[in-house]
């Protein structure tokens, strides 16, 4: 039988100083003249690892729900057009990064969609105009807000954060200040983004009681400089406003991401000068890491989530993440009909008022004899006259008055209602009369 001869044997020690004298020559080489490695940037419709393109939200968010896959999370992106038409983009976070860094800055207006239902990170959309607040300093009324919410989060979940966790995006330019403000957790994160609002809404709510007197026993808010508390409120056109959006908690909202500007408006979000998180230092790309940890809704560890749930009542607690939540998250995905009102011919009536708007819920509040129908694809607001470029409006029926009004979930709008609109009779034919004793009798029999 023939051994094969080793080439230690046949060459002697010669051969391992050979290799060990070449390899030290290569280590000097790298040295001198680093190797920069460039990958071709690619257009954000060319194939990547997975990418999908939709023309309506609902089918790209159950998409995404349906392939990702435990820590392999898909996220669901949105590029708007030079026409304000939107397109929705299933893809990995990183892929979107990777296709979109080298899109030109002018059409870099991108959108993350936060889902209903879905764990995501604390976040604030600030903002107010500078013309007519010039004495307002944004950077300290940010880091005012951002201690005031650290002591809330500790109060009410006994978990302690540091302003180091505080992703600090600015997109201000003439005229306004604009930051956005993502509490990036990690392996804590708010059940959705309802819980994050009621804790967001809590807390301008207590600054109000707080101010006006009504609350002097608030122990967080007493803290503070109360001067630095009221400096919270800008001048607006419609008089003081706190200035965090309130608005921004609603279903599937969609949230610019770094370096996304708005259509026409050169103000792209970019890390601000002020922000204290503390960055991965072994980070192979800062650009895509503050992307990456700026999303809302990325949250790849899930297997470790806790979860911070904040109701309407005020009720907090903490739970963990669990495959069940992940099941229901799918299913609450999948397109449902609205229910409807107790008046079949006024749903028909209301879905051909709204065109080219649909009814995608309704309400009704039996106590108050009111039903309420919300509308998309139509956003003509009567307040102003013409149509908002991302709220919503609604509908109010009264059934009592038999009448109809508008309102607007804009924060700007918020006590508006439009003047009564007279409901035809072949509608209100149908609606019963609470004081017709002798005719629900009838029916009921």
């Amino acid at each position: 039988m023939n051994f094969p001869i080793l080439p230690a044997r046949f060459y002697g020690q010669s051969l391992k100083d050979i290799h060990e004298e070449l390899e030290k020559k290569i280590e000097e080489a790298k040295k001198r003249h680093p190797v920069v490695y460039f990958e071709k940037p690619r257009s954000i419709l060319q194939p990547s690892r997975y990418k999908e393109e939709f023309y309506k939200q609902n089918e790209a968010l159950l998409n995404a729900a349906t392939y990702s896959q435990d820590d392999d999370i898909l996220c669901c992106f949105v590029f708007q057009d030079e026409n304000e038409k939107r397109r929705f983009i299933v893809t990995y976070p990183e892929d979107f990064w990777s296709d979109t860094e080298n899109t030109p800055l002018e059409r870099r207006v991108f959108y993350e969609v936060i889902p209903e239902h879905t764990p995501c990170f604390l976040y604030y959309d600030l903002e107010f105009e500078t013309e007519i607040n010039p004495e307002k300093n944004g950077i300290q009324m940010t880091s005012t807000l951002i201690d005031i919410t650290i002591l809330y989060i500790a109060k009410f979940w006994d978990y302690h954060c540091k302003r180091d966790i505080v992703i600090n995006l600015d997109s201000s330019r003439p005229g306004k200040f604009s930051k956005h403000l993502i509490f990036s957790t990690r392996d804590v994160a708010f059940e959705n983004n309802y819980h994050v609002g009621s804790l967001v809404k809590l807390i301008s709510s207590d600054i109000v009681k707080y101010l006006s007197h009504e609350d002097t026993n608030n122990e967080i808010l007493a803290k503070f400089d109360k001067a630095k508390i009221e400096d919270l409120f800008v001048e607006t056109n419609k008089g003081k406003k706190f200035f965090v959006d309130l608005n921004v908690y609603t279903k599937n909202r969609h949230f610019r991401v770094y370096k996304a500007t708005k259509w026409g408006k050169n103000s792209h979000l970019v890390l601000a000068e002020d922000c204290e998180y503390r960055w991965n230092l072994k980070s192979k790309s800062k650009e895509m890491e503050i992307f990456l940890n700026s999303l809302i809704s990325y949250i790849p560890r899930k297997k470790r989530l806790k979860l911070l749930s904040f109701d309407e009542n005020h009720k907090a607690q903490i739970q963990c993440f669990s495959h069940n939540e992940a099941t229901r998250l799918l299913k609450s995905f999948i397109q449902k009909e609205y229910p409807p009102s107790p008046y079949p011919v006024l749903d028909k009536f209301m879905s051909e008022y709204v065109k080219p708007g649909k009814i995608r819920d309704t309400k009704h509040m039996a106590s108050q004899k009111i039903i309420v129908f919300e509308v998309v694809g139509n956003r003509f607001c009567r307040n102003i006259n013409r149509w908002h470029k991302s709220n919503n409006i609604y509908y109010l029926v009264d059934l009592i008055q038999k009448k109809l009004y508008q309102k607007c979930h804009d924060e700007d709008c918020s006590s508006f209602i439009s003047s009564a609109i007279e409901l035809p009779e072949q509608v209100t034919f149908y609606f019963e009369d609470e004081t017709d004793s002798v005719f629900k009798s009838l029916t009921a029999e």
